[in-house]
């Protein structure tokens, strides 16, 4: 269910046909062919759909100070050509349902309204991600008829899955007169084990459900164990952080975003993983994250990580690399988190590379300058057009590659618009600035 190495022929069709399962691996050089690629007027794809919004985000989202990315053009290749080459890992996205509700912030869209819950889930699956995890707040709310929103849709595509995290704060929302937090849990478990256990898209590890939570050890006293024996179904317990291997429930832990952390949140991400796989038995969920500020939430208190122009989203891929490969897998990697705008940290609308190009013609050269770090770019495609809307691909170009040669594909006599677009790296932002004007002058 990850990704496939896909010919060449696949990047000819781009976001048209091949969607997130694409990989750039072959790319060409533009002048290395000892014979002339034959142009043809096939239109591959359209301007705007290299240039418009193609996230789930509100068309409208602008780019904020906390350095949410405005609706943007991302990068749709999968996700998993950041892991080590073979990897296994399930890629799950960290999902909030709150928003349209007066109490969050206006990101545009409303959470509880299927059509916006088919686009997140299309748009998670071009991007190659495998499921989501649900922050959960409870029965009989507008954040779990949303949540049952997400299941109904994760049961239209096979191989896609959901799964409950139960967050702190639906033991204190939770209406029961008289209970105490520890029958409270239970309600909820027995909720969860009767409404969503049973759906065909609900994560399972080795037959059992998966249940993490956030926080409730944190807040109030509880014990799992006696939780677990009122369930029928006793589900996988994930906790939290290093501790959370050791918990007395545990079948594992997940790493989070820690944006106390001066390097980045890199050596809590080493120390958990270290944790990890000291635990053969049980399972371990890393983080995978942008960064992180919270100034616009209500709640905030001036926490920072820095994105570092989406260094930070790829260190903490790398930080994976660093300790797993194809022998020794990581089973779950959770993106923290699709959308949480409030906080920060949230990749639906992209992450800004802080990357820019500028192309140029000289003779029958197309030439590009760029500004910005290359290593948030995975390759260049160099487009032809003539009408300034439909668009054909010319060839693909690896980094550090700023120039094609024109008379390396036949192209007929006439006038051309020429782009270059900089493809991110996964749900990193796309670049094509504007156009330059050529009359095709090779004599082929």
């Amino acid at each position: 269910m990850f990704y496939k190495v896909v010919a060449v022929v696949c990047l000819a069709v781009w976001l048209a046909a091949c969607g997130s399962n694409q990989n750039a691996s072959n790319l060409s050089a533009g002048t290395t062919s000892t014979t002339t690629p034959t142009f043809t007027s096939t239109t591959n794809t359209t301007l705007r759909a290299q240039t418009a919004n193609n996230t789930s985000a509100a068309d409208n989202f602008p780019t904020q100070q906390n350095g949410n990315l405005g609706a943007n053009n991302v990068s749709k290749l999968n996700v998993h050509s950041l892991l080590y080459p073979g990897a296994r890992t399930k890629v799950l996205a960290q999902l909030l349902l709150w928003f349209g509700q007066s109490n969050h912030m206006n990101v545009g869209y409303t959470s509880n309204n299927a059509t916006q819950v088919q686009r997140q889930i299309e748009d998670m699956i071009s991007r190659g991600i495998d499921g989501v995890i649900v922050d959960w707040y409870g029965p009989n709310n507008a954040v779990d008829q949303t949540t049952q929103l997400v299941m109904h849709e994760a049961e239209k595509h096979s191989g896609f899955s959901f799964a409950i995290m139960i967050d702190a704060g639906a033991l204190g929302a939770y209406s029961c007169d008289g209970c105490s937090p520890q029958q409270v849990l239970v309600n909820l478990l027995q909720y969860v084990e009767t409404n969503y256990f049973p759906s065909g898209a609900y994560l399972n590890i080795g037959g059992q459900p998966l249940v993490t939570n956030f926080n409730i050890d944190n807040q109030y006293s509880v014990d799992w164990q006696q939780a677990n024996g009122q369930l029928k179904t006793p589900p996988r317990f994930l906790f939290q952080d290093d501790g959370g291997f050791t918990h007395a429930m545990s079948d594992g832990s997940y790493s989070w975003v820690m944006p106390w952390a001066s390097d980045h949140g890199l050596g809590y991400l080493t120390s958990f993983y270290d944790t990890g796989l000291a635990f053969t038995d049980k399972e371990t969920v890393g983080a995978a994250y942008k960064g992180f500020n919270d100034q616009l939430a209500s709640w905030g208190s001036g926490r920072v990580m820095d994105q570092q122009c989406g260094q930070t989203w790829l260190q903490t891929f790398s930080q994976v690399n660093s300790l797993y490969n194809s022998g020794n897998q990581l089973p779950y990697l959770q993106l923290v988190t699709w959308n949480d705008y409030e906080e920060g940290t949230e990749i639906e609308s992209g992450i800004d590379g802080c990357f820019s190009l500028q192309a140029s013609l000289s003779g029958t050269s197309l030439q590009w300058n760029t500004s910005g770090d290359e290593s948030t770019v995975d390759h260049y495609t160099v487009y032809s057009s003539q009408d300034g809307q439909n668009l054909t691909r010319l060839s693909d170009l690896q980094t550090g590659i700023h120039s094609f040669d024109l008379c390396s594909v036949a192209m007929p006599p006439g006038n051309y618009q020429l782009y270059v677009q900089a493809a991110g790296k996964p749900s990193i932002a796309n670049r094509m600035p504007a156009p330059v004007s050529y009359t095709a002058a090779c004599g082929n």
